[in-house]
């Protein structure tokens, strides 16, 4: 439903964008076609769209911060020499925000059958899982390294890991014979598989949040 929710705004704003420059085209209206930052709206407007469809997360919910923040700034709402000052701090702010609501309401993200949650902040952490058959969790490094040893288990067909790696880095390592889906979120980092898929053994999804972090499944 998020997603073809995500699809049809997608679609309005292309047909949006279609009318008001053939509008301008043909003089039927005479709308300034650029404002002050017009262009963070290229950052704000996929942003949204990707919280509508993948839920507030961390990257999607910095974008849209720093969008709103060059928006201002453009409009001279915020000092110039202030966005420097305050951008950091905003993104730090952002980031503390989405752990904390996802350690207080159960999570922001649910794809998955389990309710196992594993994290590292400013720390390392070696996890082996032991629970068969493994049906998926959320692994989180922040500031940190985890670790997550999937070996000694047998994996459910369809499990999936959220995996969320800012400023840290995750491994995972599965069992012989699971071939491994990546779905990547990245920015200044990335995911990565190095599983070789037989297409014959259960399917583990990683759905991959990379910010200044990575993840990494062998």
């Amino acid at each position: 439903m998020r997603e073809k929710l995500a699809n049809i705004l997608w679609g309005l704003l292309w047909i949006a964008i279609g009318v008001f420059v053939f509008g301008k085209v043909m003089g039927f209206w005479e709308v300034p076609v650029l404002f002050p930052g017009w262009w963070t709206l290229f950052i704000i407007v996929p942003s949204l769209i990707g919280m509508i469809k993948n839920g507030v997360r961390p990257v999607n919910s910095i974008f849209l911060v720093c969008g709103v923040l060059l928006l201002l700034e453009r409009n001279r709402i915020i000092e110039r020499g202030m966005l420097g000052k305050i951008l950091v701090p905003a993104i730090f702010f952002v980031i503390g925000l989405c752990i904390l609501f996802r350690s207080l309401f159960g999570g922001m993200r649910r794809h998955y059958d389990g309710t196992q949650g594993y994290s590292a902040t400013f720390a390392g952490n070696v996890i082996t899982a032991t629970e068969s058959p493994f049906m998926g969790c959320e692994a989180d490094a922040v500031f940190g390294g985890l670790d997550l040893d999937l070996r000694d288990v047998a994996i459910e067909d369809g499990a999936v890991i959220e995996a969320c790696a800012i400023f840290g880095g995750i491994d995972i390592k599965v069992p012989a014979g699971v071939d491994v889906k990546v779905k990547r979120t990245e920015l200044f980092g990335g995911a990565k598989s190095h599983v070789a898929n037989q297409n014959s053994g259960p399917v583990l999804y990683v759905n991959a949040i990379c910010l200044f972090g990575g993840v990494d499944i062998k």
